[in-house]
């Protein structure tokens, strides 16, 4: 029986980088790694498979060579059993493995609407992180004109726009009012679900799915609370993704409300010499420090290269508090983005925060060519005037900005402090300096709280 200094389980972007980290820092130790698939996936990049990539989901390859080529060892199998009393993992070809430290990398799993009738019906389908899976849906849907998807999050959503852009007939059912509602504040997520219906997609918001009906045990129609039916060649259902734990749970570890394995600070769970990162993993607010259920890629990395510094005893200290939440999307050409608190989720959470926004082309003068409209929105604190959120709309350059103020927010940056914020500036590549809007949109905020009655 082989053993290692680590072994992880899985092979997404939280085990990749827990990986490196570990080989980088500590060259001498042996690690393995355990996927289940030969080729990987970049999560973030499946929508656009569905069109921008050509139907090509070898265009969107993530894979282990990067360890591998650190001295990394990867076999491609199932764990199938942890005994942590014996130190040992079990595969599925019936091998075994022992370790000194076992990370536990298992990823996340399409949530399966088992309260809708008809969710087995053939051409029923799921965004999976699954390279095989999703090669086989670009088949699929290659032979279907009319598709349904249920779920306006950010997968459900931008899947929508790229079958559209490829020709296909789509409607986009939602529960809430607008797209998009669990990342933006209102006031962006009807932004975001305008765009979505510019782009062609047909959107039905503040409705329900009850049922899916099917002729020959395959889908036909997408049956509403309201009765109305849909015709539908396929559907695909896409209303979040809950922890892959199922393996976890087995060997006895800890899970929390939400089936994810309760972690520390540094991803070390209940059980000794045993870790678990990314969408496998118990997150905690930024704000609210309580459990929360953000999984996102460039959570799970962050987490990982935290985790892999400190495996073996903690060496780097954790300089964040909780998980932030920084979310990008761009629909229609029209990018967005948020961070933090906005007025919904501060509100939920009992969070008093002031706001404001200012809008501004992104480059200087607004008459060149490929200018854009940026619109910036701070929440801050009205006691004392920390970055607690913000939002950003406009051209690519949104995605940057939204890290800006990321940092602000982890940094416990202040309004009074963006006011003498020094940027950098271009005419080509940034917004006025007098008119940068973050720091516009701080001094508004400075205004209403040392200054409006």
């Amino acid at each position: 029986m082989k053993k290692f200094d680590v072994i992880i389980i899985g092979g997404g972007p939280a085990a990749i980088v827990t990986g490196i980290t570990v080989k980088k820092f500590f060259k001498d130790k042996t690690v393995l790694m355990i996927k289940e698939d030969t080729e990987g996936l970049v999560p973030c990049g499946i929508p656009y498979i569905f069109n921008l990539l050509g139907n090509d989901a070898g265009k969107n390859k993530m894979g282990p060579k990067p360890f591998i080529d650190l001295g990394g060892e990867v076999i491609i199998n199932t764990a199938v059993k942890v005994d942590k009393n014996s130190k040992e993992v079990t595969v599925k070809s019936g091998e075994t493995f022992q370790y000194d430290r076992l990370v536990f990398a298992t990823g996340s799993l399409p949530v399966v609407p088992s309260f809708i009738p008809g969710n087995d019906l053939k051409n029923v389908f799921y965004i999976k992180k699954s390279y095989q899976y999703i090669h086989e849906l670009t088949v699929n849907l290659n032979n279907f004109k009319k598709i349904v998807i249920v779920g306006g999050g950010f997968i459900g959503a931008e899947v929508a726009e790229q079958l559209t852009a490829a020709g296909k007939n789509v409607t986009l059912i939602e529960s809430e009012p607008f797209c998009f509602s669990k990342a933006f504040s209102a006031e962006l997520s009807a932004i975001a679900t305008n765009a979505l219906k510019e782009s062609g997609v047909n959107i039905l918001t503040s409705t329900l799915v009850k049922e899916l009906l099917g002729e020959n045990n395959t889908v036909k129609h997408v049956l509403l609370s309201d009765g109305k039916k849909i015709e539908a060649e396929a559907v695909i259902l896409s209303i979040g993704y809950k922890a892959n734990t199922e393996l976890a749970k087995e060997a006895g570890l800890e899970l929390n409300r939400y089936g994810d394995i309760h972690v520390d600070n540094y991803g070390r769970t209940t059980l000794k010499d045993i870790s678990a990162v990314g969408d496998c993993a118990q997150t905690f607010g930024f704000l609210t420090g309580r459990s929360d259920m953000i999984k996102l890629a460039s959570t799970a990395t962050a987490e990982a290269r935290t985790l892999g510094h400190n495996i073996f005893g903690i060496r780097i200290k954790k300089c964040t508090g909780g998980t932030l939440g920084v979310f990008s999307t761009e629909i229609n050409g029209l990018a967005m983005a948020a961070a933090g608190a906005n007025e919904k989720n501060a509100s939920d959470s009992g969070v008093e925060v002031v706001s404001a926004k200012f809008s501004s082309p992104d480059r200087h003068p607004g008459s060149l060519p490929g200018v854009s409209d940026l619109t910036v929105k701070l929440y801050a604190s009205p006691v004392d005037g920390s970055i607690l959120g913000g939002e950003a709309w406009g051209g690519k350059s949104v995605g940057e900005i939204i890290n800006i103020i990321s940092l602000a927010i982890q940094k416990s940056i202040t309004v009074f402090e963006l006011v003498s914020f020094q940027v950098g500036t271009h005419p080509l590549l940034t917004s006025s300096p007098v008119n940068n809007p973050i720091i516009r949109a701080a001094e508004d905020i400075v205004y209403k709280i040392s200054y409006s009655a």
